[in-house]
C-alpha cells in the first residue's frame, strides 16, 4: 500500500477492503460510491477484537494512518491486558506461566513469593502499586529476618514488574528505582581436612536419602540440586549427564548439558540406592528430596556429638563445627582436587564451570578422562585406601 495505490482504488458494485501489509489489522475500505476509510482491528481481549475508524483517505494519509493504527493498537493492548490482570497475584500467575520454564532460579523466586510476598502484595491491585509497597516489603523482611535477606527479596521480584511494564501488562515499572541495599558478601568457607573427614562419617551413619545424598555430594562437586534430583535416566555407565535445562548460566539458550565421568567410588556408591522412582533420592518416589537447613543441621549434630563422645569431654568452640552450608562442600572439593594436583582448568571442567577462553571456541575436547582423574583424586579424601591417595 502507498499513496498512489490508494488513490487508484476504484469503486465496485459491493464495498470491499483493501488490507495493509506493513501493519496487521489496517484495512482502507472502499464504498459503493468511492468513500475510502481506514479500520484497523485491534484485540481487546484473548478472544475479543474490534474496530476502530480513523478516518478518511485522502484527508488521513498512508503514512499517518500507519502511524494512528499502531497508536490505538498499543493502547488496546496495554488496556486489554490491564483488565486482565488487576492484582499482583494475578500478575504472579501470569509472570510463572511466561518465565518459570526459561529460569534456572525460578524456585527460589517462588519460594520469595510464597513465604515473604504474597501475604502483603497478592490482593494489591496493579493501578495502586508504588515504590511504597516494595519499601514496605523490605522494610517487613529486614524487621523479621535480616536486611540481607530483604535484599534478596527485592531481587528476586522486582523484575517481575519490569517485565509486566515490557509486556504493556503495566504502563511502568514502579520498582524501577528500588534499591536491594545489602548485597551477600562473597563467602570463602571452606572445610579443613579433619571437618571434611567427619563429616563424611556423619553421612555414613545417617540413612537413605539423605547420608548417600551427602557422600554424592562430596564425591561429585557438583551443585546441590543438581545432585538433589539426580534422576536414574541421567546415569548411563559410568557417566553422569546433568541435561542443559539444569545447568547454570546467564543466558538460558546458552546453556549446555555437563558431564560427570563417575570415580568407580561414586558409581558404586550411586548403584547401591534403591530404585522407588524416577529419581535417585527420594522420600516420596514421584519428587526428588529437597536438602536444607534441617538436614544441614542434623549432620552438624551429629558430627559434633561423634566429636565429644571420641573426646570424651564437652568441645571447645574452636573444636565445633559450624558456619557451613551444603555449597560450602562443592568449594572445599575443588580445593581438595587443586591441592592434590588437578589443574585449575580441570577442576573448573568438572565443576561445569563456562569456558570464557577464546580458544574454547576451538577447543572441543570433553576433558572426559582428565575429569574422572580428578574426581578420583576427590574420592581419595575419603578412603585412605584409595590407591590414588597412595
Amino acid at each position: 500500500m502507498n499513496e498512489k495505490k490508494a488513490a487508484d482504488l476504484r469503486p465496485r458494485a459491493e464495498g470491499y477492503e483493501v488490507r495493509d501489509e506493513v501493519v496487521p489489522g489496517l484495512v482502507l475500505r472502499v464504498g459503493k460510491k468511492g468513500t475510502k476509510v481506514w479500520d484497523v482491528v485491534v484485540q481487546t481481549g484473548p478472544k475479543s477484537r474490534k474496530r476502530v475508524r480513523l478516518g478518511t483517505f485522502p484527508s488521513l494519509s498512508v503514512k499517518d494512518a500507519r502511524k494512528a493504527a499502531e497508536t490505538i493498537k498499543e493502547n488496546s493492548i496495554g488496556a486489554g491486558r490491564a483488565r486482565e490482570v488487576r492484582t499482583v497475584g494475578e500478575l504472579f500467575e501470569r509472570y510463572a506461566a511466561a518465565r518459570a520454564p526459561q529460569m534456572r532460579s525460578w524456585h527460589d523466586v517462588q519460594s520469595v513469593w510464597h513465604v515473604w510476598g504474597e501475604p502483603r502484595l497478592a490482593r494489591v491491585r496493579l493501578s495502586d502499586l508504588s515504590i511504597h509497597h516494595g519499601l514496605d516489603l523490605r522494610d517487613h523482611v529486614a524487621l523479621h529476618s535480616s536486611p540481607l535477606r530483604a535484599a534478596s527479596v527485592i531481587r528476586y521480584l522486582r523484575p517481575m514488574f519490569a517485565w509486566a511494564a515490557d509486556e504493556r501488562i503495566i504502563d511502568v515499572n514502579p520498582w524501577a528505582t528500588l534499591k536491594a541495599r545489602e548485597k551477600a558478601p562473597a563467602r570463602e568457607r571452606v572445610l579443613s581436612p579433619s571437618e571434611w573427614q567427619a563429616l563424611w562419617e556423619a553421612a555414613r551413619r545417617e540413612p537413605y536419602p539423605f547420608g548417600p545424598f551427602l557422600k554424592v555430594l562430596m564425591l561429585s562437586a557438583q551443585r546441590l540440586s543438581n545432585v538433589a534430583q539426580m534422576r536414574w535416566d541421567e546415569l548411563h555407565g559410568d557417566l553422569w549427564i546433568i541435561p542443559r535445562e539444569k545447568m547454570k548460566a546467564t543466558r538460558t539458550a546458552k546453556a549446555a548439558a555437563h558431564e560427570v565421568p563417575l570415580s568407580s567410588a561414586l558409581a558404586a556408591l550411586i548403584a547401591e540406592q534403591p530404585r522407588l522412582g524416577p529419581y535417585v533420592f527420594t522420600t516420596r518416589g514421584d519428587r526428588p528430596i529437597s536438602p536444607g537447613s534441617r538436614q544441614k543441621d542434623r549432620f552438624t549434630a551429629a558430627v559434633n556429638a561423634a566429636a565429644a563422645q571420641a573426646n570424651g569431654r564437652p568441645l571447645l568452640p574452636q573444636e565445633v563445627l559450624a558456619d557451613w552450608r551444603f555449597h560450602d562442600i562443592r568449594r572445599t572439593a575443588a580445593t581438595l582436587m587443586t591441592g592434590g594436583g588437578v589443574s585449575r582448568f580441570i577442576v573448573e571442567r568438572v565443576l561445569g564451570h563456562a569456558d570464557r577462553g577464546v580458544t574454547a571456541i576451538y577447543d572441543r575436547n570433553i576433558y572426559r578422562t582428565e575429569k574422572r582423574a580428578a574426581l578420583e583424586v576427590l574420592a581419595a579424601t575419603v578412603d585412605p585406601s584409595h590407591p590414588t591417595s597412595r
